[in-house]
């Protein structure tokens, strides 16, 4: 019965999170558009930088430094369940951050 609830928990995390990147997509929907003839767009492009810098730092420190003291806690206390849980938590968290710079590449 617990499996059950865990299961419905994940599944709603990663509806949101497909929600989430849907918006962001259709937020996002007008870069696809050409800038008109002499327009310097450097200031843009550097913003983008800078948020998706920041971006990634969140991410890493919201998933990256949980799952370390996951896998360090398990390792220390012999938790082969712990330390597997903290390992799956910097994989995730590593693709993640791959996506986000996969997005950056594709649509700016």
């Amino acid at each position: 019965m617990k499996a059950t609830s865990f299961i419905q928990k994940q599944k709603k995390k990663i509806i949101t999170a497909i929600a989430a990147l849907n918006v962001a997509a259709l937020s996002v929907n007008h870069v696809f558009a050409a800038p008109p003839g002499g327009v310097d767009t450097g200031a843009y492009n550097g913003l983008i930088d800078i948020v998706f810098w920041v971006a990634t730092i969140a991410i890493a420190a919201g998933g990256g430094i949980p799952s370390l003291i996951k896998l360090v806690q398990g390792q220390a206390d012999e938790d082969p369940r712990g330390r597997n849980a903290g390992i799956a938590g910097l994989v995730i968290t590593g693709a993640v951050i791959g996506a986000a710079a996969a997005v950056k590449t594709l649509l700016f």
